[in-house]
């Protein structure tokens, strides 16, 4: 069972953000069958850094898309603004406008960032929620680790690799080819697998 001070102690959160999301995350838990220590930390290492800000773990919910300059947009997104027919200028401080035309306003949302429509639709079809119509549901601590929870398990099927603590894999499904971050989950999750099988 994860509790406040467990997240705290798995992840490095802050209090209030543990206070925030821990018990929404042990539903979503216990829900999708996250069972074992090793499956737990894995889902935490990948939570901590998907939702890492300024404050820490479990500190941002939403996928940043406020950009001041148009050469960081045109570096971020060369395929709207150096390849593509969009102008850089126009999106700069407008993160709502950025959104709609790369993500269809589905951009990432929840502790992990559950990412383009099919991703929402997906998730709307197997937790009852109208997340398709109402994406800023999504933001809402329930919604944010129940969807997380959901992706981790289901969506991207990871608790195979997490019953053998394969971080390398886990991260190539959370969150690409590119592994960002790959040794902070891989210290994350070893922190809270410690925690976990005291």
């Amino acid at each position: 069972m994860i509790n406040i001070e467990t997240l705290i102690d798995c992840t490095g959160a802050a209090r209030a953000n543990a206070e925030r999301y821990a018990w929404h995350l042990n539903d979503g838990i216990e829900r999708f069958g996250i069972g074992s220590a090793s499956a737990v930390a894995c889902l935490l290492g990948q939570v901590a850094i998907e939702s890492e800000g300024r404050e820490g773990p479990l500190s941002v919910v939403e996928e940043d898309l406020y950009y001041t300059s148009p050469d960081r947009l045109r570096k971020i997104f060369p395929s709207l603004f150096v390849n593509g027919r969009f102008r850089a200028e126009d999106y700069v401080r407008n993160p709502k406008a950025l959104s709609e035309v790369r993500y269809a306003g589905f951009h990432g949302r929840g502790l992990i960032q559950l990412t383009w429509l099919d991703a929402y639709r997906a998730a709307s079809d197997a937790l009852g929620f109208d997340y398709v119509g109402s994406p800023g549901l999504v933001l809402e601590p329930q919604h944010a680790a129940l969807t997380a929870c959901w992706f981790f398990a289901v969506y991207k099927g990871c608790l195979p690799a997490a019953e053998r603590g394969d971080v390398y894999e886990i991260t190539g499904r959370v969150n690409g080819a590119a592994r960002l971050k790959l040794a902070e989950r891989k210290a994350i999750t070893s922190r809270a697998y410690k925690v976990l099988s005291k």
